[in-house]
């Protein structure tokens, strides 16, 4: 009796425990797009600690004469750092490892063992980055670990939440296939802006939508790094439009509102794309667009899991 009484309490934590932990994520994704944007990456040249440190204190950094970064540079690869080993760490393991042993579901067992695996893979990317000087590749798949952490992670929230649907008919195959090519094209999408912030390819294309009035120049390897980045972008948009055509037919609670919302985050992502180019890389626009295509992902994930999720209640 006093063992059904503490899974219950533990039951009860795990939404919420999981929608912070939904929230860590998205900070550590936004911390780590600021480091992108303000050339902070290496400004903790060791891991785990920063210059030897532990708590890089501006009056010990003083002391090192080789520094060569602003202490508000150091303070954002720190507070990424910490995020990750005292909030991410902790609540991930809390989360799954009770979802592990209290439920009885093989597969949100398998989904909550996933996740440590790729919290894991996750924890060692971020140091190998630091070994690995921050080259964009490596950048680019530490922030795609980061997004399929957030995406199992909303499964695991969506399965604690209980939500019971009201829908007669199954999704038919052929719209979830749509769901996941959508959610594929912008996951990409994400990494390669990841790669073109780090590889300073940023403003290769001085112009929207176009790249470039100098035609000949279009071959560089930074202006094809942003034109692919680019293209990408448009391929993520003309399926992210069909799967919310999709939505209006299906009708499924919870998520067919979610088409207006993705619709105006779309084409606010858009925009910002556009701005940042305008505004010659402001770091609070670039924020803002990095902030949007999170948002998206978000809701893209929450419409699969969903989906995958009514398909099989209704077999």
């Amino acid at each position: 009796m006093n063992n059904y009484k503490v899974d219950s309490n533990l039951q009860k934590l795990i939404p919420y425990f999981s929608l912070g932990l939904i929230i860590l994520i998205v900070l550590q994704i936004s911390l780590g797009a600021s480091i992108r944007l303000t050339g902070s990456g290496l400004s903790c040249p060791d891991w785990p600690l920063c210059y030897g440190l532990w708590i890089p204190l501006k009056s010990k950094l003083l002391l090192i004469s080789d520094l060569n970064y602003e202490y508000y540079q150091v303070m954002l690869e720190w507070l990424h750092r910490l995020n990750a080993a005292l909030l991410i760490v902790p609540v991930t393991l809390f989360v799954c490892i009770t979802t592990i042993l209290i439920n009885k579901s093989k597969k949100i067992k398998y989904i909550a063992s996933l996740t440590l695996f790729v919290l894991m893979m996750q924890g060692l990317m971020g140091g190998f980055t630091v070994f690995d000087k921050n080259s964009p590749w490596s950048v680019a798949v530490h922030l795609g670990l980061a997004l399929i952490l957030l995406f199992l992670v909303i499964k695991i929230h969506l399965f604690s939440k209980n939500i019971i649907f009201e829908q007669i008919n199954t999704v038919q195959k052929d719209n979830i296939y749509i769901f996941i090519t959508t959610i594929i094209f912008v996951y990409f999408t994400m990494l390669m802006g990841a790669i073109v912030s780090k590889s300073g390819s940023s403003l290769a294309c001085d112009l929207w939508p176009l790249c470039s009035s100098d035609n000949m120049s279009i071959l560089q390897i930074n202006k094809l790094i942003h034109i692919v980045h680019r293209a990408l972008a448009l391929i993520s948009a003309f399926f992210v439009l069909w799967s919310c055509i999709v939505l209006s037919k299906l009708k499924i609670k919870y998520i067919s509102s979610l088409r207006f919302l993705i619709i105006i985050v779309l084409f606010m992502q858009i925009f910002m794309g556009a701005m940042v180019i305008f505004f010659e890389l402001n770091i609070l626009i670039a924020m803002i667009h990095q902030i949007l295509a999170v948002i998206l992902f978000i809701m893209l994930s929450t419409i699969i899991w969903i989906s995958l999720d009514i398909n099989n209640k209704l077999k």
